[in-house]
């Protein structure tokens, strides 16, 4: 059975008018289809003050009328109604609030969980055979509550046993994306803008033929189109791309997205709501037009450290004493880079990690600062930016590293730090912030003719 798996963002559902769009789109899908929706756009952001302030009497109000004024557009049998308002009132009433994790999982996941119903009322109303499905009963994870880990196996039984008996019957499935569980039947969550990976995990599991991820763009770029006017639509790209380009900036898609669709037949298609007729972006395995085209990403708001010293030549367990000591604090490294000449190591860290992980670090290393003298000094470079180039088998193109780096050096550019890393999908620079529009545009300027 060929099936389609449909992904709605929280723009595509923010309002009755934006869920009009969404139920024509649905319409005239002639394929299976499961549809995986977020919360409307800014729901999640209410829930989280809820959380943090627990104003039941202000916060309850908006929630019940923004999906309430959602379905009364268009459903209109009264015992419908009211049994959609029974419920949400049933399920804010039900709210377990507090800074617990299983606290915050139950709160932060109902967006996702009143839209599904919402949504599903919506599309009977209009003439489409749908049922509501709960993904805390399919998607399985660990005991987590907060960014749980996927248990894939049983996930992948538990999708095709509730979710082919309801295509068989020619029904929409409509599911709350984000939203998970564990074996006690506990509500679990995969990550802030996890309905991506919901998406693809569901693709993946149904053996669909594609997953349509549809947002409010019309699909990657070659750069961020807000800001860069000659940045392309990139129509083709592969799974190991998006997924370097998503780890290094790119926001379109989820970073988590491309895992469950690697190794599988699957392919994953971003799409504007709001402009379908778009040809949108195709992400599979092998794509079949793939093309010279580069993205270039950008992550802000960096700092670089570099830890360097003469003594640390031909000493082992650096890397592993400084690291460590990163590891310690909880700071995420981005982006790595070592001297051959192993003098100093540099790291690119979110900036406002940066007090805490230099202050691990003179505590870590102060032996090595003071008797051994083996570190030196500790630097911090902060107002920087990470600009990456991505595209298919870097390494194996010629002349890509030359053209961006006579491209930076004309546009009187300093670059701080380059690295390249074991995939052969990117290189990446780090810049002061200031220059990162205009590093983007030399860049896009010097490689859009494509490069043998």
């Amino acid at each position: 059975m060929t099936v389609r798996v449909y992904k709605f963002g929280g723009t595509s559902v923010q309002d009755a008018q934006h869920v009009a769009k969404v139920i024509g789109l649905i319409s005239i899908c002639s394929e299976p289809l499961v549809v995986v929706t977020s919360a409307p756009s800014g729901m999640t952001d209410l829930l989280q003050s809820l959380v943090d302030d627990g104003q039941r009497g202000q916060v309850f109000p908006a929630i019940s009328d923004r999906y309430l004024s959602i379905c009364k557009t268009f459903v209109h049998q009264q015992s419908v109604l009211k049994e959609i308002e029974a419920f949400i009132g049933s399920e804010l009433q039900k709210l377990d609030i507090g800074s617990l994790e299983h606290q915050r999982a139950q709160v932060m996941s109902l967006g996702e969980r009143l839209m599904a119903p919402v949504l599903a009322a919506s599309l009977n109303a209009s003439g489409i055979n749908a049922v509501s499905l709960n993904a805390c009963h399919m998607i399985r994870t660990d005991q987590s509550y907060l960014n749980a880990r996927v248990q894939f196996e049983q996930t992948n039984q538990l999708v095709c046993q509730q979710i082919e008996p309801e295509l068989k019957r020619k029904r929409v499935c409509v599911i709350g994306g984000f939203i998970a569980g564990n074996k006690l039947g506990e509500i679990t969550t995969l990550g802030r803008n996890g309905s991506d990976y919901t998406a693809s995990i569901v693709g993946a599991s149904l053996k669909a033929d594609e997953v349509w991820i549809w947002t409010d763009v019309d699909g990657l770029f070659s750069a961020d189109p807000r800001y860069h006017a000659n940045a392309k639509l990139i129509t083709h790209m592969s799974f190991r791309e998006s997924a370097e380009a998503a780890y290094f900036g790119a926001k379109v898609v989820h970073p988590y997205t491309m895992w469950p669709l690697i190794n599988s037949n699957t392919a994953l298609r971003i799409k504007n709501t709001m402009r379908p007729q778009s040809a949108g972006t195709l992400i599979s395995n092998e794509p079949h037009a793939r093309g010279d085209s580069l993205l270039v990403t950008t992550i802000d708001e960096v700092a670089i450290v570099t830890v360097s010293g003469y003594g640390l030549i031909g000493v082992p367990g650096v890397a592993a004493k400084v690291f460590a000591s990163i590891s310690g604090c909880g700071t995420n490294v981005l982006l790595i880079s070592q001297s051959s000449s192993e003098h100093n190591i540099s790291f690119a860290i979110p900036r406002k990690d940066c007090s805490q992980t230099v202050a691990a670090l003179n505590r870590d290393l102060a032996e090595w600062m003071s008797e051994e003298h083996r570190v030196d000094r500790i630097r911090v470079f902060d107002h920087v930016a990470i600009v990456t180039v991505v595209g298919e088998n870097m390494r194996g193109r010629k002349g890509i590293a030359g053209s961006i780096f006579s491209a930076l050096g004309r546009a009187d550019i300093n670059v701080l730090v380059i690295a390249q890393g074991s995939s052969e999908y990117s290189i990446s620079i780090v810049i002061n912030e200031a220059d990162v529009k205009l590093a983007t545009d030399a860049i896009l300027s010097a490689t859009s003719g494509g490069i043998a």
